[in-house]
């Protein structure tokens, strides 16, 4: 894409193509696993996260009248999956994995041999999709939304920390011993739409109390190469997953695109801040040094492995360890670059660098990714040729929903508020 209007002409050819390819993981027990071409896999089961993900875009596809009766619709089927099927009505909190269809008597059927956990990362995305819905007035968000923000107070937030413990058996029992800074990134993702949902300081709080420990301290300490991977007690350790570099939510090494996501959400997090007052109170003026960082860091590894695109995972010193590119790392870098470009004041020069660099990776995502109208995939190899080594099928429109929805969206609020505030 040369430039802001071609970006604005691929979003609005792409979001009413995601929604409707979104449609098509619509099952029984929630939203199923798509495939390469929008079929169920049904073998990947009803998965948390992603019903949440889903839950969460249906909720902004009807706020923004694409396709709206179906988005509603959508929305509701996703809310009430997760309040009856997916939710653990003996010990709270949700299962991690259903299968896709009820059982003879319109029961869930958990499946504890495929996800026999309870996790964070999946619980995050819970209650962000639980603001949306709210603030969609999608029937039942409120009810999920305080249901979330009800388990994220008993269980994940962890006071002394300031940040949340990664994982559960079912019955809140086995603490993992380990800590994860995958799980709290969205966390604070969470936190900001649950800030803009309800209005209650507390969640600013919990998300500059995580970015502050694990970017203002841990990325900086390491050149703004985030670690990923942490013990019960928040030391680094830089050792975790070494024979895993292609894992999809716990690889070795740094992790190009969560550079980016970081610095998106941690702009986000201070524009969200300032609106409200509270950016001195909580301490945010390393904010933009950090995100400059983040961001110039990250965008270091394109092409550092000799073709164009961004390696998935990175050593600490820059150089590629996986080179599979991923659908979602090129989202974010969008999104942030989309997100800078407005935040930075005129005469920085990272102001002028993001705008260029929104076009470059529209351009990319448009040659390499977008394989037909809502159709992204999402994993190519080292030679920008499709790829399923980590990802099969096509299961997740967030990412690349929420990078076209950035297109014509302010830095803050987040998604939700802001597309309700912009009808």
């Amino acid at each position: 894409m040369a430039d802001t209007l071609d970006l604005e002409a691929l979003a609005a050819r792409e979001l009413p193509a995601l929604q409707a390819f979104g449609a098509h993981s619509l099952v029984p027990a929630g939203f199923g696993y798509l495939g390469p071409d929008g079929e169920i896999m049904a073998e990947l089961g009803a998965q948390l996260w992603i019903n949440c993900r889903m839950t969460h875009m249906f909720s902004l596809f009807a706020l923004a009248d694409i396709n709206a009766d179906e988005s509603r619709k959508l929305a509701t089927h996703g809310v009430r999956a997760l309040l009856e099927n997916f939710q653990d009505q003996l010990n709270g909190g949700w299962f991690s994995w259903i299968d896709t269809e009820l059982d003879q008597a319109g029961k869930a059927r958990p499946r504890l041999d495929k996800a026999p956990r309870k996790e964070a990362y999946a619980h995050a995305f819970v209650l962000l999709a639980g603001a949306s819905a709210m603030v969609a007035g999608i029937r039942g968000g409120e009810d999920l939304f305080n249901r979330a923000a009800e388990i994220q107070d008993a269980h994940w937030w962890e006071p002394e920390a300031g940040r949340v413990r990664e994982s559960f058996a079912p019955d809140w029992s086995d603490l993992e011993d380990y800590r994860g800074a995958n799980a709290n990134m969205h966390t604070v993702e969470a936190c900001l739409a649950a800030f803009d949902a309800a209005r209650d300081p507390k969640w600013l709080k919990r998300a500059a109390a995580i970015s502050t420990h694990l970017i203002s301290e841990k990325a900086r300490e390491n050149a703004w190469r985030l670690p990923e991977h942490y013990t019960a007690n928040w030391e680094t350790d830089l050792d975790y997953n070494r024979d895993k570099p292609t894992d999809p939510f716990r690889p070795w090494g740094a992790t190009p695109g969560h550079g980016f996501e970081w610095a998106r959400l941690i702009t986000q997090l201070k524009a969200t801040a300032e609106t409200a007052g509270l950016a001195t109170q909580l301490h945010l003026d390393w904010v933009e040094e950090a995100a400059a960082g983040l961001y110039q860091t990250a965008l270091e590894s394109w092409g550092s492995d000799g073709a164009d695109g961004i390696p998935y995972t990175t050593d600490f010193a820059g150089i590629p360890v996986s080179s599979q590119r991923m659908h979602w790392v090129v989202c974010e870098a969008l999104a942030a670059s989309l997100v800078l470009s407005r935040y930075c004041q005129p005469g920085d020069s990272l102001k002028a660098i993001a705008a260029s660099w929104a076009g470059r990776f529209g351009e990319y995502a448009q040659k390499y990714l977008i394989e037909e109208p809502g159709r992204w995939r999402h994993e190519l190899d080292a030679t920008n040729a499709p790829a399923t080594l980590t990802w099969p099928g096509k299961p997740d429109i967030y990412h690349a929903g929420q990078a076209m929805f950035l297109v014509n969206l302010p830095v803050a609020p987040s998604f939700a508020k802001a597309v309700a505030d912009g009808k």
